[in-house]
């Protein structure tokens, strides 16, 4: 091995360290708004890889077009750039979960808001996706939350699915004002 090959093995074991560091300082450090500390928001990782790319697509993009023979892959890409870069600084602008005791409230990363109310999940399913536990909601109307559920707090919509399996009904207000069934083994609160 030439000592070219072992050092771009260095390199590349090197990031990959360094993206699983990010990773895991993510999960252990939830990106929560400061406006409404209750929403928790994608890693602040998603952003900064945003406007590398923008960055990096509007650099590439004034080299590309200012010159008359510069090959059209080059542009192509440069546009690109720029576009996955707007819809990683989009994307992270606009998602957030925030679970509470009887619903969940989110945005899409379209921007699209919704408020989930546990009573009104249909169905939801745990899998495991690269190693990572997910959780899918969907309500009867049709709204679909799908995320990972060790990057983001959602113990009081896993404490609602405990009480449907243990109840076989989920939980109501009406559950914890008239101390119904489970409300000691489900206490209200985060």
């Amino acid at each position: 091995m030439s000592a070219e090959s072992i050092l771009k093995v260095l390199i590349m074991a090197f990031v990959a360290m360094f993206i699983a560091a990010i990773a895991w300082w993510a999960r252990k450090h939830p990106n929560r708004s400061k406006q409404y500390p209750e929403q928790v928001r994608m890693p602040k990782v998603v952003p900064i890889v945003g406007w590398v790319f923008l960055s990096f697509g509007f650099l590439m993009s004034l080299v590309s077009f200012s010159y008359a023979p510069t090959p059209l892959g080059a542009r192509i890409t440069a546009v690109a750039l720029v576009l996955g870069g707007l819809v990683f600084v989009l994307m992270y602008r606009n998602f957030y979960v925030a679970p509470r005791d009887f619903e969940v409230a989110f945005r899409s990363v379209f921007g699209k808001e919704h408020l989930l109310s546990y009573s009104d999940i249909a169905h939801y399913s745990f899998q495991t996706m690269k190693g990572q536990p997910y959780l899918t909601v969907k309500s009867a109307e049709g709204v679909k939350l799908s995320l990972n559920i060790r990057a983001y707090g959602m113990t009081p919509l896993l404490r609602a699915i405990d009480f449907h399996q243990v109840t076989g009904h989920w939980p109501a207000r009406t559950d914890v004002l008239s101390g119904g069934q489970g409300t000691e083994k489900y206490p209200s609160g985060n």
